[in-house]
């Protein structure tokens, strides 16, 4: 694989920080999508818009070097696509709201470390745990 040259890695990283500017929208289009699912009924449409937030979060967010943030959309992508799909027990409804706070949780380690940081910090530290 070819390196980068020194005007493509600022390129990149101005990419990068131009994504980065836009995850408070795309997180908040979730929220938004989230509340009114808990405001106005679980209806696929309101499920599939969800699904459509989340899928695009978590497939752009591995392109620009946020881990961390595509994982945890990733996993409420598979819980939307559940609900989505019917075989989401109702019970199962409650999960949502640790994985949008899982999902913050990484939007806000990226804000304070950079997109790679976080993930590789998070790991050093759930191998000293175990």
């Amino acid at each position: 694989m070819a390196r980068l040259t020194e005007a493509q890695r600022a390129q990149l990283e101005a990419l990068r920080q131009s994504y980065r500017a836009e995850l408070p929208a795309k997180l908040g289009l979730i929220r938004g999508a989230v509340d009114t699912l808990h405001a106005s009924g679980w209806e696929k449409a309101r499920l599939a818009g969800l699904y459509h937030h989340v899928h695009k979060l978590s497939g752009s967010a591995a392109i620009y070097g946020f881990g961390e943030i595509s994982r945890a959309a990733g996993n409420l992508e598979s819980w939307a696509l559940e609900a989505l799909d019917g075989s989401l027990p109702e019970a199962r409804r409650l999960e949502l709201g640790a994985l949008m706070s899982a999902l913050q949780e990484a939007f806000s380690a990226s804000e304070t470390l950079g997109p790679d940081e976080a993930g590789r910090i998070r790991r050093r530290g759930s191998r000293a745990s175990h």
